[in-house]
């Protein structure tokens, strides 16, 4: 589904991502795991067009999107749930999913699709009149996710899920993953949950200082010696 060739991406003409490849198969969950700082959320962007690449190449179902401007990239399928959130805080829940269905003007359509996000987030359809600034960080993730699956997406682009929120919505969250994907619905997560990421994913990449460090199954970097002294402290 998507193929990434080479990829250097920059900030302000620095080198920040450099010559990284991967793929991401349809139906998969696949995650970005590294430490703060090593470009998981840059890679990203430069998918989802909100950076271009300085070089390499971007393909989605076949499709070069290297240099495809965002709401392109949206029309094709991709949907990119950004870090932090980034929701409009003094627009309501329903508004702000609503903008996730802008390349749609067909009503029956958005009714269909936001019946599908309160489906999965029923707390939201209570929240629907309510300002996003007065939701809890769980409930606004869920309004962040929902907002990503209303343009409905082949393929979403998950960073950092679990940011900000309470422990206990952590799992949650998670199992929403899980369900989105037997909804049909491919997956790339960037996630500082090591141990949620990989046991969630069909295959991972480690990114360090820009660059493609590791690769292999969820499980085989769990129970990796080099991922355990990294990130578990084994």
């Amino acid at each position: 589904m998507l193929n990434v060739a080479g990829i250097q991406l920059r900030y302000s003409n620095i080198p920040v991502i450099h010559d990284v490849s991967f793929r991401v198969d349809e139906g998969e969950i696949v995650s970005f795991i590294g430490g703060n700082g090593n470009g998981k959320s840059t890679i990203l962007k430069g998918i989802s067009g909100i950076l271009h690449p300085h070089a390499g190449s971007v393909t989605f179902n076949g499709q070069d999107i290297t240099k495809a401007p965002s709401q392109d990239i949206v029309a094709l399928g991709m949907s990119h749930v950004p870090e932090g959130r980034r929701l409009f805080p003094n627009l309501t829940v329903l508004k702000n999913l609503r903008l996730g269905a802008f390349l749609t003007r067909d009503a029956v359509e958005i009714k269909r699709r936001l019946d599908y996000v309160y489906g999965i987030f029923p707390i939201l359809k209570e929240r629907s009149e309510q300002k996003a600034s007065t939701l809890s960080g769980g409930e606004q993730q869920m309004v962040a996710i929902g907002r990503g699956l209303m343009s409905k997406p082949k393929l979403l682009l998950l960073d950092e899920p679990s940011w900000g929120i309470a422990p206990i919505l952590v799992a949650k969250i998670f199992d929403v993953i899980r369900e989105i994907r037997k909804d049909g619905i491919t997956i790339l997560l960037v996630e500082q949950d090591v141990q949620e990421a990989l046991e969630i994913c069909d295959r991972a990449y480690v990114i360090q200082t820009g660059r493609v460090a590791q690769e292999g199954t969820g499980q085989e970097l769990l129970t990796s010696e080099t991922i355990q002294k990294a990130f578990f402290g084994l």
